[in-house]
């Protein structure tokens, strides 16, 4: 998207493709500057390429027409839908919403953010007015530190596990961002045990009576998936904003103010939906959608996402 007055804006497609053009642009003046200049430019040339092979390979795919036909393939909403069929018509579906304290699992994917995992998510998770659950933490890739702060929390409703690796992201931080941490998230909900999953991002916090309020969304409607209102603190632009849409819409849904059925866990995010143009929360729910996921939803603050834009964060 691009802004009249003050051109593409950070993030989108077009800023992505506006800083690779300056950047060849500097490249090409380096040039012309001397021989010695010319042997660094080859190789600042070979990083760039390895850097922004995955921006390239996406923009392949920038026309409309090729954009939905990659989604289709890729979407198996088929497939989702026969899954989601097979699971109405399992054992114990219809007393779901019957059972008066069910489990409830917190899934939370981290990568190198300790110090906010502890203090903000899991200090908003354990502060709920709903106490009959369990916290699934899944680190992308090894982390000391985290492991130690949540074995010193000793806390037996927490659950911690690591990927063996952290997962291979495109490197250039726009398509990095539509996907990060994206496999920790699917494990995290393979692990869960509960009879409910409600995510959420290790630097954001849900309110207070969030659980509890969106359980009991889900039994006066039985809904399989519902979902509040979200506020987005930007901490790059210091704007706080409401995130919220219904039926759930690009750029109005995002998972850390929902609560669904466990039993929906074979719907995962696409580690790749960077290559569809899309970020994986997203692409998740708009598959959810076409899949035909009954869904509620209030216009009431479930969640705050602590947001700072994808190229100033220094975690990457």
């Amino acid at each position: 998207m691009t802004d009249p007055v003050t051109g593409p804006t950070p993030g989108s497609l077009e800023w992505a493709v506006a800083d690779l053009a300056a950047r060849m642009q500097r490249l090409e003046d380096a040039v012309n500057e001397s021989a010695a200049v010319q042997l660094g430019f080859r190789d600042e040339t070979r990083e760039w390429w390895r850097e922004t092979d995955g921006l390239l390979r996406h923009l392949e795919l920038r026309s409309q027409a090729q954009i939905e036909s990659a989604r289709r393939e890729r979407d198996g909403i088929e497939d989702l839908r026969a899954a989601l069929d097979g699971f109405r018509m399992s054992p114990g579906y219809d007393a779901l919403w019957d059972e008066t304290e069910p489990l409830v699992t917190v899934r939370i994917a981290s990568y190198n953010r300790t110090r906010e995992l502890v203090e903000v998510a899991l200090a908003s998770v354990l502060q709920q007015t709903y106490q009959r659950l369990e916290i699934v933490v899944v680190n992308d890739g090894p982390n000391p530190a985290t492991r130690a702060a949540l074995e010193g929390l000793g806390d037996p409703r927490v659950r911690y596990f690591e990927l063996p690796e952290r997962a291979a992201y495109p490197a250039h931080p726009h398509l990095r961002w539509m996907v990060a941490g994206s496999p920790a998230m699917n494990e995290a909900a393979r692990r869960a045990e509960g009879a409910w999953i409600a995510p959420l991002d290790d630097d954001d916090e849900f309110a207070a009576d969030h659980i509890e309020r969106l359980l009991e969304l889900a039994r006066a409607e039985r809904a399989e998936l519902v979902y509040g209102a979200l506020i987005q603190r930007d901490r790059t632009e210091g704007v706080d904003r409401v995130i919220f849409s219904d039926p759930p819409a690009a750029g109005g849904f995002s998972f850390q103010s929902t609560l669904y059925l466990s039993g929906l866990r074979f719907f995962e995010y696409d580690t790749e939906s960077w290559r569809v143009d899309e970020p994986g929360d997203w692409n998740l729910a708009r598959r959810m959608v076409a899949a035909g996921v009954r869904m509620s939803s209030t216009r009431d603050v479930h969640a705050f996402m602590n947001m700072v834009r994808f190229d100033k964060r220094d975690d990457a």
